[in-house]
């Protein structure tokens, strides 16, 4: 291997007392941070940051898509998990595609590797649609746990809406890059291509291009008097259904109308090395987190040494074990029955943890069999794979935390990169394809079908120590995520690190065995950050690693915020090549 040069870049950690709003754009933090100042708590500054994600994260977030809300009330000491995903429509059925299936290899799905059907139908498009579920998750967190009103919290993204946000380069590129698709679908197009031409055109001479979204702003004015009836059950809905069913939607009006938030009592609760460990349930990532961080508890990770050889290769292991039972048992808890316990359980790590190969990749890995741990130790008959699921730059995160130790940690997602594709012209909203995370094909345990709810490996993650809120942690990313969000908190647990020193470090990433191919065959290909050291490389190829470099950014794109168990101060981290922010007061 030749030796290179390498594009390091820095940002400054961000500590402040009053309050902290990290995020994956400047004008969504700048808004979180201006609820703030005007006396809000963590979760009236995390409402807020949404709604402006909304309007200036085309590609991530709308009104029109889902997501999750990790909560720690300090006052109550307690945690609450709000799941927002939206769903699939009633009249969704698993052989809806079956006449557009593409035979067997040809042109499959880019992210999934299932059948691809034609002019892609099954991921993108009208009839890709479903039930989004932001603005209902965003009006019940505020209504339950905020302090202002949705008039309030809302006018920060009704700003933006109306005065216009300028596209950093980071979006140049991904409008660029995604330019023939967007004209595929009008009106989305006239918004983010104006004049027909890639935004970065025009900041080569110096001319930002600036998106202004009326329609958008009085539909935001409209959720802001009428909360969430206003969408699902009023004239928002109506514009929506009118403007998407004449091209093929098959949601409807009571499907709106009959969408209900999902509320946990508690997240999914584990512990590492002592620190209590809260990550959003179900069919999110949080339990491939706790089962690595389960597998990594069992060795002294310090006396390895940070990224060295020896301690990357044993990561890249677990992450492997971990990735090989997320393939073979995840899915909807609604639906199937997924071994949530037996996954997390300690006495499965230990067992697991065996069969580790601390040496060399090993020939084949299979899954484990968790349901040992778990209830009456019997597998169910309905126990069943349901097949991979994608990756891509099609969510966004934000946490928040104020000076009373309130935190949140909060996903959004269009399902794909600029959703559907689909924007509803008289709405402004961009719709999430909701399809497009179910396999096409029928009879398989992720098939689509009615009211189905879509996974996901968003990874919201809250850390306590001694009792205390410490951490609140978050990715977008895809299947990175959960990899990115584990290598976070051993930075900081095992290795000491401060939260910006920790998401800045070099990463790796890996999935196991891969449910596409015969049983046991392994992926060898490790993802490493290319500012690895060459000698470090080397010496992962020589375990039989094939590795391939990524540059920093390549690694899901995590954000945090710590607080300083002593002082009470809060220190914001964020990804360092791309915009996300930290801002505080």
């Amino acid at each position: 291997m030749s030796l290179r040069s390498v594009l390091i870049q820095r940002k400054e950690e961000v500590v402040a007392e009053n309050g902290m709003v990290v995020a994956e754009s400047v004008e969504a933090a700048e808004a979180g941070i201006e609820i703030f100042k005007k006396g809000g708590n963590a979760v009236d500054a995390a409402v807020a940051t949404s709604f402006a994600s909304c309007t200036c994260e085309p590609a991530m977030a709308s009104l029109g898509g889902g997501g999750a809300a990790l909560i720690y009330l300090a006052d109550e000491d307690r945690v609450v998990a709000v799941e927002f995903e939206g769903r699939l429509p009633k009249a969704a059925t698993e052989d809806m595609f079956v006449q557009d299936l593409l035979p067997l290899g040809v042109k499959p799905h880019p992210s999934f590797g299932w059948r691809g059907t034609r002019n892609n139908v099954g991921w993108m498009g009208y009839r890709s649609l479903g039930v989004p579920g932001q603005v209902a998750g965003l009006c019940q967190i505020l209504e339950q746990f905020g302090t202002m009103s949705l008039e309030e919290v809302i006018a920060p993204a009704i700003r933006i809406c109306e005065e216009g946000y300028e596209i950093n380069d980071y979006y140049a590129l991904m409008i660029g890059s995604e330019m023939k698709l967007l004209q595929q679908y009008p009106p989305i197009d006239k918004l983010l291509l104006p004049g027909g031409y890639p935004p970065h055109s025009a900041s080569a001479y110096n001319e930002p291009t600036v998106i202004v979204q009326k329609e958008l702003a009085e539909t935001l004015r409209k959720i802001a008097q009428g909360g969430a009836d206003a969408f699902y059950r009023g004239d928002i809905v109506q514009a929506i259904i009118a403007d998407t069913k004449p091209h093929g939607s098959i949601v409807t009006q009571q499907d709106y109308a009959d969408y209900r938030p999902r509320t946990y009592d508690d997240g999914l609760v584990g512990n590492y090395r002592g620190y209590k460990m809260v990550c959003m349930p179900e069919v999110f990532g949080g339990i491939q987190v706790l089962q690595a961080l389960n597998l990594l508890e069992g060795f002294d990770l310090t006396a390895l040494g940070h990224n060295t050889p020896q301690f990357l290769h044993l990561i890249a292991e677990c992450f492997r074990r971990v990735w090989v039972d997320r393939f073979r048992y995840m899915g909807d808890p609604e639906f199937e029955e997924v071994p949530i316990e037996g996954l997390i359980s300690k006495e499965y790590a230990d067992e697991m943890r065996a069969y580790l190969n601390l040496e060399r990749v090993p020939d084949e890995i299979k899954p484990g069999n968790p349901w040992h741990y778990q209830g009456d130790g019997r597998a169910p008959e309905t126990a069943a794979s349901p097949g991979p699921k994608g990756e891509g730059r099609n969510t966004t995160h934000l946490c928040t935390m104020d000076k009373d130790g309130n935190m949140v940690s909060m996903v959004q997602t269009l399902g794909g990169g600029f959703g559907a594709y689909v924007m509803s012209g008289s709405t402004g909203i961009i719709l999430r394809n909701y399809t497009n995370l179910f396999n096409p094909e029928p009879g398989t345990s992720n098939s689509i079908g009615p009211w189905k709810r879509p996974s996901s490996h968003d990874s919201l993650t809250l850390v306590f120590k001694d009792g205390q809120p410490l951490l609140t942690i978050g990715a977008p990313g895809g299947r990175r995520v959960i990899t990115s969000v584990v290598q976070v908190l051993v930075n900081v647990i095992d290795f000491g690190m401060g939260i910006q020193e920790a998401i800045a470090a070099p990463r790796i990433h890996i999935e196991g065995s891969d449910p596409k191919v015969p049983e046991g065959k392994l992926v060898r290909d490790l993802f490493v950050d290319s500012r690895m050291p060459l000698e470090v490389v080397e010496e992962l190829e020589k375990r039989g690693h094939r590795v391939v470099l990524k540059p920093d950014g390549s690694f899901a794109l995590p954000i945090a915020i710590m607080r300083d168990s002593e002082g009470g101060k809060l220190h914001g981290g964020v990804t360092v090549p791309v915009p996300a922010t930290a801002i505080g007061f």
